[in-house]
């Protein structure tokens, strides 16, 4: 039941590092995935947030202050461009011809980009406080700009961007999803809880309490089956019945803090899964579950990562997923397993993973 309550350069043109992905691909498990790029970044920025453009074909990296575009079939690089401030989030759709949404700290603002070619079109102010997510559900068209520091959770208008409501929740705000019907989740560390707000005037509808679950910072939405992914920063993974509003199967991932999660319908293209959800943060993985049926889900292997995971970004349209990652500190590369070798922790990069036939 609810209870209320310049520039970060590329090195040098991509190709595949095929010495990694076997490497990777043989401790995968059951995971469709190898990998199909490898896209080293100079410079000091992890990235921060991961978009696919309409139709899959391009990937979206946000790096400091600095938006960069690639192609997703080669992970060649093609754009980039800057702004002024940390980017925080990113978020793509068709609509204008295509558009790219861009969260930035400070001045808190919302950038909207053209993608023909990536230039920035516009922007305008962010009321709450300094963004630290960006979520778009086309459905609604919605934007909902979340401030961890403000503790606010802001929708705005993706027409023109102008804030339509903001909300203010108690905890430490992590990652959110939305439903596209009229529902936003917001996973909430410090009370061990998914906060529920009504999307159209933000207000709370309660909360959905995660038992056995410490700290969740994952969140994603099947948004036909109603399920709710979340990851926990103790080991556990919670699906949850959005209906009823508990949890209904408990599985164990990695623990570790800073856990993101993902969930796509057909991640690796049509003749793969039916749908999974992904799960990686600063452990030494990518775990992933398998939808074997809305009600039956089962724990599917991991692959072993060369650094922690800052950014996570799907698109079953190229049949790949896209994980950046940053350098892991002394204690959490000492405790990773041997298998992560050749760890190649030089610097920030982005793996583009596909299936075994490449990309889609």
């Amino acid at each position: 039941m609810i209870r209320r309550s310049s520039a970060a350069r590329i090195g040098a043109m991509l190709l595949v590092t095929s010495a990694l992905g076997a490497s990777l691909a043989a401790a995968a498990g059951e995971l469709p995935y190898r990998v199909l790029h490898r896209i080293p970044l100079s410079g000091a920025a992890p990235v921060q947030a991961l978009a696919y453009g309409p139709g899959g074909k391009h990937l979206y990296a946000a790096a400091g202050a600095e938006v960069l575009s690639f192609q997703a079939a080669t992970g060649a690089s093609e754009a980039v461009v800057k702004v002024p401030g940390q980017v925080a989030g990113l978020a793509a759709s068709p609509d204008g011809g295509g558009t790219l949404y861009v969260a930035v700290r400070a001045p808190a603002r919302l950038f909207f980009l053209g993608l023909n070619p990536l230039r920035v079109r516009s922007s305008v102010p962010i009321r709450g406080g300094a963004p630290s997510a960006l979520l778009y559900e086309p459905a609604e068209h919605a934007l909902y700009v979340e401030s961890r520091s403000g503790r606010t959770v802001a929708r705005l208008d993706s027409a023109d961007g102008k804030t339509v409501a903001v909300t203010r929740l108690q905890g430490d705000l992590e990652q959110m999803t939305g439903d596209g019907r009229g529902t936003v989740y917001v996973a909430n560390a410090a009370s061990d809880a998914i906060d529920v707000l009504a999307s159209g005037n933000m207000k709370s509808l309660g909360a959905i309490p995660t038992p056995d679950c410490r700290a969740p910072t994952g969140l994603d939405l099947d948004p036909v089956g109603r399920r709710l992914f979340v990851a926990c920063s103790n080991g556990t993974a919670l699906i949850i019945d959005t209906d009823m509003g508990f949890a209904f199967e408990q599985l164990a991932v990695q623990k570790a803090t800073g856990l993101r999660t993902l969930f796509a319908f057909h991640p690796n293209g049509p003749a793969g899964w039916k749908g999974g959800a992904f799960i990686a943060g600063a452990g030494p993985a990518l775990d992933a579950i398998r939808m074997n049926a809305f009600i039956s889900y089962t724990a599917a292997g991991s692959m072993p990562l060369p650094g922690r995971a800052t950014a996570l970004a799907a698109s079953p349209a190229a049949g790949q997923l896209s994980i950046a990652l940053a350098p892991r500190d002394g204690a959490a590369a000492h405790a990773a397993s041997a298998a992560d070798e050749p760890r190649q922790q030089a610097g920030m990069q982005i793996l583009v993973l596909g299936s075994s036939g490449g990309a889609q």
